[in-house]
């Protein structure tokens, strides 16, 4: 099963593309993930989704919406992202970081990249009944064939992938808030961040809501909307899930006393943990472990 490895605060920590080519094709498959789920997490890159095959539920920001084969999505830097499917969903896509286009401090740069990188704007999806859109999936979709290859010309991905981007410019320009940045640092998505990035720390020790939401400066009621609002659930759902996939891979991997596992996710009361783990398992972890 393939896994997205990230930081505490859900940063992908996987290297796109090599220093001269900042770049990386892919071929995902949902089936290829834990229950057909790619799951949450963020990098400094662009990326840029298609579906070629099945059905593919994209959760970006707080918007959830589904691509069909033949569609696709640009997710913007540093916008927390995951991906879904009811079947399955085969995924061809690109990460590739801004200066792959054009480098910093250059006019190029401020006219046509940072005016998207900085804006608010989190996503924007290519449909086939849209004029525009459609012609900017035909140049996705021969860039990917070309990168799919065993040898592909640097250059010609260079150029499929900046006139796309011409044409994405050039057609939201008008909707992008002018002089409108976003606040990395107050968004409700880094606010998130640092609340997973303290569950993570911490899910050892005896949480409460109230301490979550400190972590990020915020209220309990704010900390649940930015939860449900940026992921579907809780922070306490979000803490639980965490805690049972912990006990799921010690109990796969080590041959502790349940009640040892139980007292290193931080439940003191096996029992508890057994009906917990059963709840969002299926099975009971001593089950889980002889399965």
């Amino acid at each position: 099963m393939q896994k997205i490895l990230t930081t505490d605060d859900l940063r992908e920590t996987k290297q796109h593309g090599q220093p001269d080519f900042p770049l990386q094709y892919y071929l995902d498959d949902t089936r290829d993930f834990y229950n057909n789920q790619v799951d949450w997490h963020w990098h400094n890159e662009f990326e840029i989704v298609a579906v070629s095959e099945g059905e593919v539920i994209c959760h970006v920001g707080q918007e959830s919406f589904r691509l069909k084969g033949g569609e696709a999505v640009f997710i913007n830097s540093k916008v927390l992202h995951q991906f879904t499917s009811d079947d399955y969903g085969v995924m061809p896509n690109i990460v590739f970081a801004p200066i792959f286009i054009a480098q910093e401090q250059t006019v190029i740069y401020e006219k046509f990249i940072a005016p998207i990188e900085k804006s608010t704007m989190e996503y924007l999806i290519f449909r086939k009944d849209n004029e525009w859109q459609s012609r900017g999936l035909e140049l996705l979709n021969t860039l990917f064939q070309c990168m799919s290859a065993e040898e592909f010309n640097e250059l010609q991905v260079r150029n499929l992938l900046s006139e796309a981007w011409l044409i994405i410019i050039e057609h939201i320009r008008h909707n992008l808030e002018e002089n409108k940045y976003r606040n990395d640092s107050n968004s409700s998505s880094n606010r998130v961040k640092l609340m997973i990035q303290y569950i993570r720390a911490h899910y050892m020790e005896e949480i409460r809501l109230e301490d979550i939401a400190v972590s990020a400066n915020i209220s309990k009621n704010t900390a649940m909307r930015y939860f449900g609002a940026n992921i579907g659930i809780s922070p306490v759902d979000y803490l639980i899930r965490y805690r049972i996939g912990i006990s799921c891979k010690l109990l796969k991997e080590t041959s502790d006393k349940i009640s040892n596992i139980a007292d290193c996710v931080g439940y003191e009361n096996t029992s508890y943990f057994c009906r917990l783990f059963r709840k969002y398992v299926g099975v009971s972890p001593k089950e889980y472990r002889e399965s």
